[in-house]
C-alpha cells in the first residue's frame, strides 16, 4: 500500500471482496468470522500476522522411530546421551495423537527453560528458577523413577476438544493433560524438527498436569514474537486457554 492510498477505502474494498468470496463459496463465513474476532479481541494480533513462515518439515512418525528421534534430539539439543534402543512405541492407530514426547530424569525445569532461552526469545512470569516454583508433588508425571513417553495430538494449537474447560473440570473428568515440562520439551522439539517452527500462536496452552506453589496452573504461548511461560487460575475457563490431552505410553522395563 503506497502512502497516497486512502486506508479506509482499501479496507472497504477488502471487506467487500471478502464478502463476495463468502457468497461465492470461496471462503467459509465461520472461518472469516473467527479471524476477524481475533483482530477485534487481541491487541497483539499483529504478532500472529507477522510470524515467520514455518519450515515445511514432515512431523509425522520418524522413519527410524520415535525413540531414535528423541535420542538425536537429546544429544543435539542438550548434549545428553540416552539409550532408548530397546523402546518400542505402539502405533497411534488413528487416534489423532501423532506426536510423542520423551522425558528423562536429567532434564530439570531450569535446564529445559534455560535451553528455551538459548534457542529462541523466551520469558517467564516465574523468572528463571522454575524448579523452585513448580511443585513436583503436584505433577501428573515425573521422570524421577525413570524415563517415560507421552503422546499428544499433532497440532500447532492446543486441543479444540478442551476449549473452555478449566483445569478443575479436566481433573473431574479424569483427563490426563500436558505438564509444563512436557510443553517446553514439545516446543523445543518442534523448533528443532522444523528448523524454526513454534507452537501456540493463536491460543494459550494450559498445562493442568502441573501446579505452581501458589496453586495456579502454568501456561505457555507465543507472545510478542517470543515463547512465554505464565499462569492461569485452575477454575478459569476460556475459549483461548486450552490444554493438550496426554496419553502416557508404557515403556519396556529395561529402560525404567
Amino acid at each position: 500500500m503506497s502512502s497516497g492510498d486512502n486506508v479506509f477505502e482499501v479496507l472497504f474494498k477488502l471487506l467487500t471482496s471478502i464478502c463476495k468470496m463468502i457468497v461465492d463459496g470461496v471462503r467459509k463465513a465461520e472461518d472469516v468470522a473467527k479471524y476477524i474476532q481475533r483482530v477485534n479481541d487481541d491487541p497483539n494480533f499483529m504478532a500472529v500476522l507477522n510470524r515467520p513462515a514455518q519450515a515445511s518439515v514432515n512431523t509425522d512418525v520418524p522413519v527410524d522411530g520415535w525413540a531414535a528421534e528423541w535420542q538425536r534430539f537429546f544429544k543435539e539439543v542438550f548434549g545428553i546421551t540416552v539409550d532408548l534402543s530397546s523402546v518400542q512405541i505402539p502405533d497411534d492407530h488413528g487416534g489423532g495423537f501423532g506426536w510423542v514426547v520423551f522425558v528423562v530424569k536429567e532434564l530439570t525445569y531450569n535446564r529445559v527453560y534455560a535451553k528455551c532461552r538459548e534457542m529462541f526469545t523466551s520469558s517467564s512470569h516465574y523468572g528463571d528458577d522454575l524448579d523452585k516454583v513448580i511443585i513436583k508433588e503436584k505433577e501428573e508425571r515425573t521422570a524421577e523413577m525413570g524415563p517415560y513417553a507421552v503422546r499428544f495430538r499433532n497440532r500447532v494449537e492446543p486441543d479444540d476438544e478442551n476449549k473452555s474447560i478449566s483445569a478443575i473440570m479436566l481433573a473431574e473428568r479424569q483427563i490426563q493433560n500436558i505438564t509444563l515440562l512436557e510443553a517446553m520439551l514439545l516446543e523445543l522439539w518442534y523448533y528443532w524438527r522444523t528448523g524454526g517452527g513454534h507452537l501456540n500462536f493463536v491460543n494459550w496452552g494450559m498445562c493442568p498436569g502441573s501446579r505452581d506453589r501458589y496453586g495456579y496452573v502454568p501456561c505457555v504461548c507465543r507472545y510478542d514474537d517470543g515463547f512465554r511461560v505464565f499462569y492461569c487460575s485452575p477454575s478459569g475457563a476460556s475459549g483461548r486457554i486450552r490444554s493438550r490431552s496426554a496419553v502416557r505410553l508404557p515403556l519396556n522395563p529395561s529402560v525404567l
